[in-house]
């Protein structure tokens, strides 16, 4: 079952995007409730970027501290940024493996980064 503060690897394709939306295999946050994640096939998914100078008030830095690599995932995970600006909805088929997780607080932060984005604070 999905989670939300999951993190999956993720291929957009570069023919699926336009102008600066994010393409190619990533990882992606899930953000959307685990509740709302049973109802159906799809989910919300933040990607992520290991260009940590792209951190600002909605762009929300992830120390590696706070990254929680999956047991069966072999590669270390980098400081990286949750780009909140670039959410999407994902069709689950698009989760290609479970690298891990991000901890509490960091789900926290990236949800203040989505509030931030949609002035909802």
């Amino acid at each position: 079952m999905v989670q939300q503060g999951d993190i999956y690897r993720v291929d957009i394709p570069k023919s699926q995007a336009i102008g600066s939306e994010q393409w190619k295999r990533r990882p992606y946050i899930i953000v959307s409730r685990t509740a709302i994640n049973r109802l159906g096939n799809n989910v919300v998914g933040v990607p992520m970027s290991t260009k940590v100078q792209k951190a600002s008030q909605h762009r929300i830095l992830l120390p590696v501290a706070e990254i929680i690599r999956d047991v069966g995932y072999p590669d270390p995970f980098q400081d990286s940024v949750a780009l909140t600006d670039q959410i999407r909805v994902l069709d689950v088929s698009r989760l290609e493996v479970k690298m891990g997780r991000l901890s509490d607080s960091a789900i926290i932060s990236v949800g203040l980064g989505l509030g931030f984005l949609f002035d909802i604070l």
